[in-house]
């Protein structure tokens, strides 16, 4: 079983796997904002795929916190679990929660939508319990109800803000949500045969995302954590799956992460145009 990591009562700790996932929106927040934070990164080869997690860390509440869980986020003596409640509380000590109520509405609305309708499908197809067509791409309502809509979504957001932030004048949870989903898919998807057209497809015509993400990956803080050693333990990995490589077929878990990934670009190109 991984060693609980010792740290300081006012330090906040994220306890997650080596994969982005449902760690990293904390993350990009954390180290922007440069709290005092240290992680700690629990392994899917050593943990989950040994076992050990099913039947130790699991059921250990001072490891997975009182949902059996993880992301984990202890602080002051408290374990916080589910990545919503996780993610805002980080962006309230970071100061990346907007104070008005419609604002914090807001949001809460955008990097829901971001999490639920946009990554949680993605990650559920990679593991094969949801069908790409029907959870991720909208195929039986033509590929304009699916991804592409929800892309669309962040884009007309984006173009309707004067201050180029996705709420209000200041940057919030959302714009790391935003930067997240966006990095992280055309980034894995530039990776496989059919990724670059796909790309294009779904981003090509989105100045105000584009834009978005120039800005946020110039942050300061944002392009020193985005360029460290730490990011590149775990940044490069959609899901669990990416750190296990071409394993995935031997170890009977189905297609690799690059694998998901050219499964969904090709989808999309295909959904787009049904003649070809």
């Amino acid at each position: 079983m991984p060693q609980e990591t010792p740290v300081a009562p006012d330090t906040l700790l994220l306890r997650y796997w080596n994969c982005s996932a449902r760690g990293m929106l904390i993350r990009y927040m954390a180290y922007d904002a440069a709290l005092d934070f240290v992680e700690e990164i629990v392994s899917v080869e050593d943990t989950f795929v040994s076992g050990s997690w099913a039947s130790n860390e699991k059921f250990s509440p001072e490891f997975s916190g009182p949902l059996k869980a993880l992301p984990v986020v202890e602080h002051k003596g408290v374990l916080i679990n589910q990545t919503s409640a996780c993610a805002q509380y980080v962006a309230e000590k970071a100061g990346f929660m907007p104070q008005a109520p419609a604002d914090r509405a807001k949001a809460i609305m955008i990097s829901s939508h971001i999490y639920e309708d946009i990554q949680v499908p993605i990650w559920d197809s990679f593991w094969g319990w949801k069908d790409w067509e029907r959870d991720v791409l909208g195929g039986f309502g033509g590929p304009s109800s699916g991804l592409a809509l929800k892309i669309s979504n962040l884009e007309e957001i984006l173009a309707a803000s004067t201050s180029g932030f996705a709420v209000g004048s200041q940057i919030s949870m959302a714009d790391f949500s935003i930067f997240y989903v966006i990095e992280s898919l055309t980034r894995r998807m530039l990776e496989v045969a059919s990724g670059p057209d796909a790309v294009a497809m779904l981003f090509g015509d989105k100045p105000a995302i584009a834009q978005h993400q120039e800005m946020m990956s110039t942050r300061p803080n944002m392009a020193s954590y985005l360029s460290s050693d730490i990011w590149h333990v775990y940044g490069p990995y959609w899901t669990g799956k990416g750190t296990l490589g071409d394993r995935t077929h031997e170890l009977e878990l189905g297609e690799t992460e690059l694998e998901g990934f050219e499964t969904l670009a090709s989808l999309l190109l295909r959904l787009s145009n049904p003649q070809s």
